[in-house]
């Protein structure tokens, strides 16, 4: 878990030491503004990950009122299962390519957060990155589960319906 910054020895009465960047005004701007996108672009590719697994599950429940819906024959059911599983499928992929998305912006954050000064790079070490990433790739592994389970889910709930061909 999260460490707790080490506390200052009080009895030596020394304040924090801050080593500011060593950027002019407009670089540091520039590296601002680049920080910020960056930081905007996770969040945002994390939003996509939970709308597409959201999106999925929906459309999951859409193909299953379909199924129960629909003339119970053939084809009908049979591409709803195809389908499901082309939505399975798709939705991994999205959110594997959200995460190394978000992969590749924390190490541009990682990279501007260097030219910074060293208060920033306290804080930003607070949480360690092992740390974070272990959060990161339990939550990817949650939707994908949670994808997974739902296509189980529509096709056993669709099984009494599939004829085999045979």
């Amino acid at each position: 878990m999260a460490k707790a910054p080490e506390k200052p020895d009080e009895d030596a009465g020394e304040a924090l030491v801050v080593v500011p960047s060593d950027l002019d005004d407009k670089t540091h701007a520039e590296m601002l503004m680049m920080y910020r996108e960056c930081a905007d672009s996770v969040r945002f590719a994390k939003s996509q990950q939970w709308t597409t697994t959201a999106g999925a599950l929906l459309l999951f429940v859409a193909l299953g009122v379909l199924g129960e819906f629909s003339p119970h024959y053939g084809f009908i059911i049979q591409a709803i299962v195809i389908i499901s599983m082309a939505v399975s499928g798709g939705t991994i992929y999205a959110l594997a390519i959200f995460q190394f998305w978000q992969q590749a912006e924390r190490g541009k954050l990682n990279m501007i957060s260097e030219r910074f000064s060293n208060v920033l790079r306290d804080v930003r070490a607070y949480l360690p990155p092992r740390e974070a990433n272990v959060h990161r790739y339990i939550l990817l592994f949650f939707m994908l589960a949670l994808i997974l389970a739902a296509n189980w889910l529509l096709i056993l709930y669709l099984a009494p319906y599939i004829r085999f061909n045979a």
